[in-house]
C-alpha cells in the first residue's frame, strides 16, 4: 500500500511539474501557484463524470423520500419486508445515499499525497525542475510559500501571516457558497434528521477552516479551487437536470394533481346541476 501511495505523489509531481514549465512565464512562485490550480482542475474534470452520477443517484434518493415513509409507516412491524421494499424503490429509481461523497473520497488520496509532497517535495520531484526550485527558494504565491502553513507563518506575525489567514477565509466561504446554491429556492425540510443534517452542513466548512491552519498554503489553495470548481459543476448540472426538490415540494406535487382534479369534478357536477335545473 506504502508504494501505491509512493507512487501516487511521483504522479503528482510530474503533473506539477508539467504545469509549472507551462507556466514558466511566470516568476517561480507565480508558476507554482498555477501548476496547484492547473493539477486541481484536471483532477476535478477527471472525477466529474463520477460527480454527475453520484449527484443524480442522490437527487433520485431525496425523491423517494415521500414513499420511504409510507412504507415504513406500512411495515413498520415487518422489517424484513419493509427493507426487502426499501430495496426494490431505490434499485428502480437509480437512489443511493451520499451525494457526492464517492468522489470526495477518491480525491481524499490525493490530499494526503499532495500534503507529504510539498512537505517533502525533493523526494518525489526531479530536483532540477522549477517546481522544486520554487519550493526549495522560498518563492511565494499570492504572498504564500506553498509549504509553510497558517500557524507557521504567523510566527513572523499577523501582516506575513495575513495572506494566508485570506486563503483559508476564501476556501471556507466557497463552501458556504456552494451549499447555499445547492439548496436555493428549496423548502426547509422540518425532519429531524434533516435540520441534524443542515447543523452539519453548516459546522463542516468552519471545522475544515480550523484544521486548515496547520495545512500547507498550497493544500488550501487546492481546496479552494476545487470548492470554485464544483461550484461551476453543480451549476451545470443544475443547468443540464434542473434543480432539485426536496421531499416536501414532492409531496406538495403529488397533492396539487388530485385537489385540482377533485375542484374539477366539483365544478362539473355544480354546472349539471345548473343545466339540469334550467330544463
Amino acid at each position: 500500500m506504502g508504494q501505491i501511495f509512493d507512487a501516487l505523489k511521483e504522479i503528482l509531481g510530474t503533473i506539477l511539474v508539467f504545469f509549472h514549465d507551462l507556466f514558466s512565464f511566470l516568476d517561480l512562485g507565480g508558476a507554482a501557484g498555477m501548476a496547484i490550480i492547473g493539477l486541481t482542475i484536471l483532477i476535478n474534470l477527471l472525477v466529474f463524470p463520477l460527480t454527475l452520477k453520484q449527484t443524480r443517484a442522490t437527487r433520485a434518493f431525496q425523491e423517494i423520500q415521500p414513499k420511504v415513509r409510507k412504507l415504513q409507516a406500512e411495515f413498520k412491524d415487518d422489517p424484513q419486508e419493509l427493507q426487502k421494499r426499501l430495496m426494490e424503490v431505490q434499485r428502480e429509481a437509480g437512489a443511493t445515499p451520499g451525494g457526492c461523497l464517492l468522489p470526495m473520497l477518491v480525491q481524499m488520496p490525493i490530499w494526503f499525497a499532495l500534503f507529504q509532497l510539498l512537505r517533502a517535495p525533493l523526494d518525489y520531484i526531479d530536483n532540477d525542475s522549477g517546481f522544486a526550485e520554487a519550493i526549495q527558494s522560498g518563492a511565494t504565491f499570492l504572498g504564500m510559500h506553498l509549504p509553510v502553513a497558517p500557524s507557521g507563518a504567523m510566527e513572523a506575525g499577523v501582516m506575513a501571516a495575513l495572506p494566508y489567514l485570506i486563503i483559508i477565509a476564501v476556501m471556507v466561504a466557497t463552501q458556504y457558497v456552494q451549499q447555499w446554491h445547492a439548496t436555493y429556492g428549496q423548502v426547509k425540510p422540518n425532519q429531524q434528521g434533516a435540520a441534524a443534517q443542515q447543523a452539519i452542513t453548516k459546522i463542516l466548512p468552519l471545522f475544515i477552516g480550523f484544521i486548515s491552519w496547520n495545512l500547507p498554503a498550497g493544500l488550501i489553495i487546492y481546496w479552494s479551487t476545487a470548492n470554485l470548481f464544483r461550484l461551476g459543476q453543480q451549476a451545470l448540472i443544475f443547468k443540464i437536470d434542473g434543480r432539485p426538490s426536496t421531499p416536501q415540494e414532492e409531496e406538495e406535487v403529488e397533492k396539487t394533481p388530485k385537489t385540482t382534479g377533485e375542484k374539477k369534478q366539483q365544478q362539473g357536477a355544480a354546472n349539471r346541476r345548473r343545466r339540469r335545473r334550467r330544463s
